[in-house]
């Protein structure tokens, strides 16, 4: 055990450390910045969005960026957030059960396609080629993502879902994992979202799906309960939904909401 006055020493020091710890953290605070909850697929539009923001409106945005169920939690565990832009209607229809929502307002679409190698060992030109014979296919796991459950819903209305299951070599946990599996050539084609094929436009080809089969994916910007400065987020959340966003949006591979 160290001497007494070391001890001593050690306790003034950490003391020191969470005083100053906790002046840096309080200053931040009262720059009013604004939290921004964002769904990682979205992060390239709404990175360039936010600094847009910043310029015009001389207001300060943090965005963290992660998986849209994650950003639920983390607010729902913190109270702590002003705005929430996931990339799946899912967890804002959550939200908004839970009397969490103040304000929203759709800003895109992100349909889901058949993505699949430019360069792939077999040709994909209909979805019916999905199953094919030794086409392996990856799709997501409906019980940890949103797209996982629509492709589901995609199978059913197909008529094709027995034989495209028995094609299935992978089910992923994100977009992101299933996009990379295309891009490693693991798999011949996947269920992805519309943006991450174009957002990899160089590699990967798409292939649209009968919008009969599934409902669209809304990408809808809020407003959360615990926001102290409602007005300065009611701005952003309405920049983030205006034409000029949606625009940006746009050259990421989303589509308009209305």
């Amino acid at each position: 055990m160290p001497p007494l006055h070391s001890r001593r020493y050690i306790v003034v020091l950490l003391s020191c450390l969470f005083a100053f710890a906790w002046a840096a953290y309080s200053a931040l605070a009262n720059k009013g910045d604004l939290l921004l909850y964002s769904g990682a697929g979205l992060k390239q539009p709404v990175e360039e969005l936010v600094q847009l923001f910043q310029k015009e409106t001389g207001l300060q945005v943090r965005a963290d960026f992660a998986g849209s169920g994650q950003l639920m939690a983390r607010y729902l565990a913190s109270s702590k957030g002003d705005l929430f832009l996931p990339d799946s209607y899912f967890y804002m229809n959550k939200l908004k059960a839970m009397d969490q929502v103040v304000w929203s307002s759709s800003v895109v679409l992100d349909p889901p396609v058949v993505g699949f190698p430019r360069s792939g060992r077999v040709e994909i030109h209909a979805f019916a080629d999905l199953a094919k014979p030794g086409v392996r296919i990856g799709l997501g796991d409906p019980k940890t993502m949103a797209l996982g459950r629509t492709a589901e819903d995609i199978l059913a209305a197909s008529g094709l879902g027995e034989s495209i299951r028995k094609n299935t070599v992978v089910r992923g946990a994100t977009i992101k994992q299933l996009v990379l599996y295309l891009l490693k050539g693991d798999v011949d084609a996947a269920i992805v979202a519309r943006a991450d094929v174009s957002q990899n436009q160089d590699k990967l080809s798409m292939l649209e799906i009968d919008p009969s089969w599934y409902k669209p994916e809304i990408v809808t910007v809020a407003v959360l309960r615990a926001s102290r400065q409602v007005d300065k987020a009611q701005e952003l959340a309405r920049f983030l939904s205006s034409p000029q966003a949606v625009e940006t949006f746009g050259r990421y591979g989303f589509l308009p909401a209305r």
